[in-house]
Formats: C-alpha cells, sequence, structure tokens
C-alpha cells in the first residue's frame, strides 16, 4: 500500500465520521489548551521576574570581593589569608571558565563635585581599566565615545547632566523672592533626583567634548581646628551613557585608573606630606606594586554559565554579587510550578486518550468486514496497524491545533486585560521602572511542544486498537454483519 494511499483511506474514514471524530478530538483540544495556557503563563511571569531582577543589575556581570566567612567551616577567614583584589587576582578570574572579561574598579574616596560652564552637580567617580572595561560600556555610549586612554578623560552616566544645577540663577532667584519679587513666568520647578521619587527633568544642556572641572574636597586638622582644602582637576567629557534603569548607574562618571589614583593620593594624604616628596614617591612606587581595588567585575558570556562561574569564584575564595544569584531561586521555582500546572493540565489529555481508545475500538467494531476485505485483497497486519495509528494519530493533531489555537486567544485575553487593569505593575521588583513583558507568551518551542505531544497522545492511544484490528481474522471479518 503506497503512502499517499493511505493517507487518503485516513482521511475519507475521518470525514465519514466527523461528529464522531470532532466530539473525540474536543478532549485532546482541551487538555492541549489547557497544558499550553498554563505553562505560557508560568513563562511570563518568570520572564517578568527575570525582567525585574535586571533592574538591579546585568545578570551577566558579577562583583567581586574577597570571601570573609566560609559557611560551611563557621568561621571567619583571617586577614593574611582573604584574597587580594589585586593583578593576581584578575589574572586568576581571567582563567575561569566563562568569563569574557574583567574589570577592576577603584572608587574615589571623598566628596566630588563636577563643574562645566556654571552648572555643577555631585557625581561618584569610578576608576575603570580602560581596556577592561571597554567589553562592558563601549556599546553603551549614547552620546561621544568611550575612553581612550588618556588621564583626563571622563564618561558620564545618562543622568549626570540631568542632575546638574545652575547655582547662579538659583541664587538670583532666591534673592528675588526673599526681597518680595515674583520670579518669572516661566520659572521651572525644582527638579528632584533619582531617589527623590520625582520624574528626571531634560537635560539642562550637552556636556559631551566639553571641557569640566572635577572638583575635590579633603579635610585635615590644625590645632584641633577642621580646617577644608579644594583641588581642581581638570577634565574632558568624552561620552555619555545610554539610559538604564539599574539603579546602580546613578550619577556616575567613569574616569581611567591613573586619575583616581592621583586624586585619592591627594585627598588620603596628610598635609605634611607634601614637604616630603622624595618618600611620597617611594611610597607611591610601593603602592603601584601592591595596588588593591575596591571591587572586581566580572563578565560572563552567557547567562546560561553564570551559575557555573560563581561556582568556580567560590571555590577559589571570592564572594560574588549579583542578581543572577537570585536567577538559579526563581529557575527551581517557575520549574516546580510549570511541572504542578502541567500535571493538572495532563489529566485531561488522559481522559482524552481514553476517549481516542474507545473511538478507535468502536471504529474496528464498525469497520470489520472493511478489515477483512483489505486483507483479502493483500493488505499486510502492518499496513492495518499503520491505518489505525495514523487515524488516532491524526485526531490527536486535530485536537492539538485546534486546542493551541484556544490557548493562543486565551493568552491574548489574559494578556489585554492584565494590561489594561494594571496587573503588570505588581510584578516589579525594586521599583526599577522598565517596561514588562506580557504576563503570559507562548514561546515557538512550546506550540510546537503541544502539537506534536498532542499527535503522540493519538498515537499511544491507537496502539492497542491497531494491535487488536490487525490480528482479525480475514474469513471472520468477511462472514461478520
Amino acid at each position: 500500500m503506497k503512502l499517499l494511499d493511505s493517507f487518503r483511506i485516513v482521511w475519507r474514514n475521518l470525514w465519514r465520521m466527523k461528529l464522531r471524530t470532532a466530539l473525540t478530538s474536543v478532549g485532546v483540544m482541551i487538555g492541549t489548551a489547557a497544558i499550553v495556557s498554563m505553562i505560557a503563563l508560568s513563562l511570563g511571569l518568570k520572564e517578568n521576574a527575570v525582567k525585574s531582577l535586571e533592574n538591579f543589575g546585568n545578570l551577566m556581570e558579577l562583583d567581586v570581593q574577597p570571601a570573609f566567612y566560609i559557611q560551611e567551616e563557621d568561621r571567619m577567614i583571617p586577614e593574611d589569608e582573604r584574597k587580594k583584589l589585586n593583578m593576581a587576582a584578575i589574572q586568576e578570574l581571567k582563567a575561569i571558565p566563562g568569563v569574557e572579561a574583567v574589570m577592576p574598579i577603584k572608587r574615589l574616596h571623598g566628596g566630588t563635585k563636577l563643574k562645566v560652564g556654571r552648572r555643577e552637580g555631585y557625581v561618584e567617580l569610578v576608576g575603570v581599566d580602560v581596556k577592561e572595561s571597554a567589553a562592558y560600556r563601549k556599546n553603551e555610549i549614547e552620546k561621544g565615545e568611550y575612553l581612550s586612554g588618556s588621564p583626563q578623560e571622563i564618561v558620564v552616566s545618562y543622568y549626570v547632566p540631568r542632575e546638574m544645577r545652575d547655582v547662579e540663577k538659583e541664587k538670583r532667584e532666591a534673592r528675588m523672592r526673599n526681597a518680595g519679587n515674583s520670579p518669572p513666568e516661566n520659572f521651572p520647578p525644582p527638579r528632584m533626583g533619582r531617589g527623590g521619587g520625582g520624574e528626571e527633568g531634560p537635560a539642562p544642556f550637552d556636556i559631551v567634548g566639553k571641557a569640566a572641572t572635577i572638583v575635590l574636597t579633603r579635610e585635615y586638622m590644625i590645632d584641633d581646628e577642621l580646617k577644608l582644602e579644594k583641588k581642581d582637576v581638570r577634565v574632558r567629557v568624552v561620552g555619555q551613557l545610554e539610559k538604564s534603569d539599574n539603579w546602580r548607574y546613578g550619577n556616575v562618571a567613569y574616569a581611567p585608573l591613573s586619575l583616581i589614583k592621583e586624586m585619592n593620593d591627594w585627598l588620603n594624604r596628610d598635609r605634611g606630606d607634601q614637604s616630603g616628596e622624595g618618600s611620597s614617591r617611594r611610597t607611591r612606587d610601593r603602592e603601584q606594586d601592591e595596588f588593591v581595588f575596591d571591587e572586581l567585575t566580572v563578565k560572563v558570556e552567557s547567562r546560561e554559565m553564570v551559575e557555573s562561574v560563581v561556582a568556580d569564584l567560590k571555590k577559589k575564595g571570592f564572594e560574588v554579587w549579583s542578581p543572577a544569584r537570585e536567577l538559579e531561586q526563581i529557575n527551581k521555582f517557575f520549574f516546580v510550578i510549570q511541572l504542578i500546572l502541567g500535571g493538572i493540565a495532563a489529566i485531561s489529555l488522559l481522559v482524552a486518550s481514553i476517549g481516542i481508545v474507545n473511538t478507535m475500538i468502536m471504529s474496528i467494531l464498525e469497520r470489520t468486514k472493511e478489515i477483512g476485505i483489505m486483507k483479502v485483497i493483500g493488505a499486510t497486519v502492518y499496513n492495518i496497524r499503520w491505518l489505525f495509528l495514523m487515524e488516532s494519530g491524526f485526531i490527536g493533531l486535530i485536537g492539538g491545533l485546534t486546542g493551541l489555537g484556544l490557548a493562543w486567544g486565551a493568552v491574548s485575553l489574559v494578556n489585554y486585560f492584565g494590561k489594561a487593569g494594571g496587573m503588570m505593575d505588581g510584578f516589579m521588583m525594586g521599583g526599577g521602572g522598565g517596561e514588562m513583558s506580557n504576563l503570559a507568551v507562548i514561546p515557538t518551542w512550546l506550540a510546537l511542544f503541544a502539537i506534536g505531544f498532542a499527535f503522540v497522545i493519538g498515537l499511544l492511544a491507537g496502539i492497542f486498537p491497531a494491535i487488536r484490528a490487525s490480528r482479525l481474522s480475514a474469513l471472520q471479518a468477511i462472514r461478520s454483519d
């Protein structure tokens, strides 16, 4: 029997019993729709949870610190045994499989003000290795370019120009108000910072490509009297990062490590040390060899390798902070949810498979003489089994396709009412403010799996009726009424 002929016979038999076929496939349809809808809901919730987690930081970036405590041994690590975040540690981390880059970070320990023209604002200065940090920040530049290696360059975050104020203008307007005069009609309301709960205002001006001044302030005591000393460092703003919902990228300016070292040396140097130039030079040379960074940021090649990289870092004596540490718990939680929801929905498929078995057995009883004639004219046992298996498989396939369509409609309704009713806001963690995805999603693999699974259910349900049909005696089948 040719394959095309067998498909024609199967289709003719299904169409001849179209009402029975439709009613039998309803069970598969309901089961498929239930499984797809519930798994789609859990996948959507998981995706939203992961996106919310990304508001706390890039999931593929790990902040590395020396481990202070060994939980398995319940003991603190002595200071002389702790890892040091130096150049040797960077080389050790680069050797870990899955690590794409390691960015050393040195922060400026002191108050820092950035001035551009008449505008000024406080920023957090972060020193980075220009070559290593390019793997992290080069593709995040919105304006200008990234650091080229010049010691007097900085790159600012998106929010730095939006938080700078025209101090002289504010003083003039304050004097006008104190004098009883009303401010101009176009006087803008004060902008609140990112932590103040207000919305960001428009950038007052473009600072990329402009000369700027970093104002450092240090404190020292003379005769028990507190003194303040300031120092101006001339820099140039060469680039600005794109907007990010990550709360860690606030008013930050990135500068080469050499510039941050120089500033930290000035801030930490006692006022009397300025005379000992030879001693200071020797001290700086020694510190260059023993330089310890504040933290190391490790970039992982892919999200799938994060867990293995974290495990390797801990084995080497480092402590890791990253939102990705919560990702493992999220994956486990939603995996259990998917199993529970899928198991509940699978019960309806079990009932549907019983219905297919019943339909096929009834079909054998109705077509006994037809089976006998097919055997007499040369149909083999394999041909008979193949026909009945394909009939049951196509019943499952019809139910799977209609069930997938029903699930797609249900998911569309859930997403529509979820957005209209503001349900998406309930899945935000940490107030990141990012736009959330749909409540439920049907990825391609889930749709293909549902169709294939429904077809397989139909085939399995047809095994017993197919074997029974193939064992019928040709003579008895022909003589039956």
